[in-house]
């Protein structure tokens, strides 16, 4: 066996290799080898010592010096003795555990190790770091990939939306090429205790539930809408709130104040489930309604907006549901479902011409039990009271309507469908604390199943 990798020089008691590595694992090289240098006339010398990979300490001295580039032979096997195979069978085993040594560092190390693979070292990942890939060289979700070749792939395995390919807006004011995540979901407001102060809801535009009382509403909460305008108090005059409950329709906007501006006013918002438009084109509070007409077949299709629906010779809103009206005679209306008219506030809107006259004259009488009588007559002038007053029973007239402002009792369909729809949103909230305590026990107790 021979080494002659790369090529030498010599000079003195030195050999300096180029592309050589005597130190290599299993190279065999060693004190007492014989080196043969490929020079005219050849030279012969033995090794003393193996300095490194690239240098031999030899005798005799090299005489002549021996030029860069020449070749060169190392005897492996030149000894046979006993000592020599021991010496062989040594460093073969020392490479051997050397490399054994690396291999298991690579199999049950963390992180990068380095190890030295023919005097060469190299710095490779242990196979605890390795990422185990699928059949189609993929890194799957359960192992901490995408299990996709492309971003859209991921995107749609990790379950993102449209937002996560949108940037945040940044661009100068006006400027639409850049469209940011406009709302927040803060799921609850109710702990924010200076609910008044603009500067304790979030920035931007965020939505949650607040304390209906805080609104002056009914209710267990309102859903609320809030806008910070600016991120800092330079501008707080530009946020606003929106808060609506099945009672409820208000805004708020701040008032600038001496110590900044303050929420300190809540506005209702008129609506179809607030108001009404009476039978004379006017808007009004609205209440449970009951449209009250002589007959059902003649109106046009405008008498049944804003929710009403018919119910006998009468039309209801959804808070009135459960009113019912007869004719039982020329002029008389019997309304039943109701407890009355309403309590305060305007209860009954008659008709009227285009120069605003009354189109009939109206009686009304409410027995105990809430049902309400409607009678209607022709208009006379009474000369000696210059009132007008009731004359001969007629009917409404045809096409028009008298409104009619209803108190309901608190059982009605409409306040029934509200108390449910309340101990439903209770009942919710309440399995959702039992649950997020069962998760928190669970967390804490993972083996209490």
């Amino acid at each position: 066996m021979i080494y002659t990798t790369g090529t030498i020089a010599g000079n003195g008691s030195t050999l300096t290799g180029t592309g050589t590595n005597f130190t290599a694992a299993g190279t065999l090289i060693r004190n007492g080898c014989t080196v043969i240098a490929m020079t005219s006339p050849v030279q012969v010398f033995q090794i003393t010592a193996v300095n490194n990979a690239t240098q031999l300490a030899v005798t005799p001295a090299v005489n002549p010096a021996i030029p860069a580039g020449t070749r060169y032979a190392i005897l492996l096997s030149d000894s046979l003795s006993v000592d020599g195979l021991a010496l062989n069978v040594a460093e073969t085993l020392n490479m051997y555990m050397a490399y054994m040594s690396g291999f298991a560092d690579v199999m049950t190390g963390t992180g990068n190790v380095t190890i030295t693979i023919n005097g060469v070292s190299v710095t490779v990942p242990t196979q605890k770091s390795l990422v185990q890939k699928d059949s189609n060289g993929l890194v799957p979700m359960s192992l901490g990939g995408t299990g996709s070749p492309n971003a859209a792939g991921a995107r749609k395995n990790l379950e993102l939306g449209d937002s996560a390919t949108r940037n945040v807006h940044t661009a100068s004011y006006g400027d639409t090429a850049g469209v940011g995540v406009a709302l927040q979901t803060n799921a609850d407001f109710r702990s924010i205790a200076g609910y008044d102060d603009v500067q304790n809801f979030p920035r931007g535009v965020s939505g949650g539930i607040q304390s209906a009382s805080k609104y002056g509403a009914t209710g267990d909460y309102v859903g609320l809408l809030s806008v910070r305008g600016w991120g800092d108090s330079s501008a707080p005059s530009a946020s606003w709130q929106i808060a609506v409950n099945s009672a409820l329709q208000a805004f708020r906007i701040p008032v600038r104040a001496s110590d900044g501006a303050s929420y300190l006013t809540t506005y209702k918002i008129w609506n179809q489930r607030n108001t009404t438009v009476d039978g004379n084109g006017f808007i009004k509070q609205a209440s449970p309604i009951a449209r009250l007409i002589s007959n059902p077949e003649v109106m046009p299709p405008t008498f049944t907006d804003g929710d009403f629906s018919v119910a006998g010779v009468a039309a209801v809103n959804l808070e009135a549901q459960g009113v019912t009206a007869e004719r039982v005679g020329t002029g008389v209306y019997r309304v039943r479902g109701a407890m009355g008219l309403h309590s305060d506030g305007w209860t009954i809107e008659i008709p009227q011409d285009t120069n605003g006259n009354r189109l009939c004259f109206v009686e009304t009488d409410i027995a105990d039990d809430g049902v309400i009588t409607v009678s209607v007559f022709k208009r006379r002038f009474d000369i000696d009271t210059a009132m007008i007053v009731a004359g001969e029973p007629m009917d409404i007239p045809e096409g028009r309507w008298i409104d009619l402002r209803l108190e309901m009792p608190a059982d009605s369909v409409y306040n029934q469908q509200m108390k449910a729809a309340e101990e439903a949103v209770i009942k919710k909230q309440a399995e959702q604390v039992i649950k997020d305590a069962e998760s928190v026990e669970q967390s804490i107790n993972p083996d209490n199943q």
